[in-house]
Order: C-alpha cells, then structure tokens, then sequence
C-alpha cells in the first residue's frame, strides 16, 4: 500500500488528536440528541399524566353526583313504600264506611210509623292476594212496623239505595201489642259507599 508523501510530514500524533476530537464532537452530539429526545418524551408523557389527572377527576365528580342521585332515589322509594305501609296500617284500623253515611241511608228511607230499635253491623276484613285489604260489611236491623206493607215498602227503599245490596228479611212476626210486626233485615254495605254519597251531593 502507498503511503502519502505528506504522510511522513505531520506527525501521528496529530493525526490521532484529531480522530480524538471527531469522536468527542460525535459523541456531544450523540449525547444532545438523546437529551432533547429524552426531554421531549417526559414532556409528552407530562402533558399526559396531567390530562389523566384531569380526567380522572371529573370521572370521580360525575361518580359521586351518580351516586348521591342513586341515593336520593332509593331513599324517596322507600318513603313512598312507608308511606303506603302506613295508609295500609291505618286502614286496618278505620271504617270501610263511615258510619254516619250508613245510619242516614237506614234511617232516611223509614216508612210513616216505622222505627228502628237495634243496628248491628260486622265488618270482615280478608287480605287480598296482591297484599291489599278487602273490607266487608254486613248490617242487621231490627225495627217495629206497623204492618207488612210498611216491612215491604222499606225493604224495596234499601234494595234501590245505591250503597246496599243483598238485602233480606230476616223475620217478620207479630209483635207484644198485638197489632204491630217485629222484623229483622239483614244487608251488605258497598265499598264505595262514601263516594257514591259524595256524588250524589
């Protein structure tokens, strides 16, 4: 191989400083690179981090507004399932009817000469399948009449009053005096009594 004429010149070592130098600069350079990549890499994971962040608490707003509404509504169901225990309860313990409907309605339809001495009334109450309460009432009276007729005419008077049904002589016999008829009716009472009576007024 041939050598440079100028090879024998420059003295070696100046030749290996300047190799020296290259790879030094490379290697700055080298380095520098890798640091601006490196950086520009951390900064873009930052920027990401921080949007996560952000993110993530608006998801934990939204979640506890989800849940708070959850709460509110569970909690406004079971008021409403309380409150119709309650009527529930209050029912048991309250008239179908109201008794002053069932007194005027017996007592408003009496023929002339005609009285009532006892008025019995039984209320059943059965619970129903779908878990509500079926109320029923029956009435028996007991009344002096001055004949047959007055006993017939009055037990036509309930049969057509809207509130009653099943409506049946008992009995019917003569009285102490002689003349007058003693007579037991019996009658069931209508669940829509009151509003039967509320529409007719």
């Amino acid at each position: 191989m041939m050598k440079h004429p100028f090879d024998d010149f420059i003295n070696p070592s100046w030749h290996q400083q300047r190799a020296d130098s290259r790879v030094v600069r490379f290697g700055i350079l080298l380095v520098a690179i890798v640091s601006i990549t490196t950086a520009a890499a951390f900064a873009t994971t930052l920027s990401s981090w921080r949007s996560v962040l952000k993110n993530k608490e608006s998801v934990a707003t939204k979640w506890d507004d989800a849940n708070g509404r959850v709460y509110a509504y569970v909690r406004i169901q079971k008021e409403l399932q309380d409150a119709i225990d309650e009527i529930k309860l209050i029912e048991q313990f309250t008239d179908g009817v109201p008794r002053s409907l069932i007194l005027w309605e017996l007592t408003q339809t009496l023929p002339e000469k005609t009285r009532l001495d006892d008025v019995r009334l039984e209320t059943r109450r059965r619970v129903t399948e779908q878990g509500g309460t079926d109320i029923t009432e029956t009435i028996m009276v007991l009344g002096v009449a001055p004949n047959d007729s007055s006993i017939s005419s009055y037990i036509d008077n309930l049969t057509s009053a809207p509130c009653f049904s099943d409506v049946t002589l008992m009995y019917a016999h003569l009285g102490k005096d002689g003349t007058s008829r003693n007579f037991s009716i019996q009658l069931s009472v209508h669940s829509s009594t009151q509003l039967s009576m509320e529409d007719a007024q």
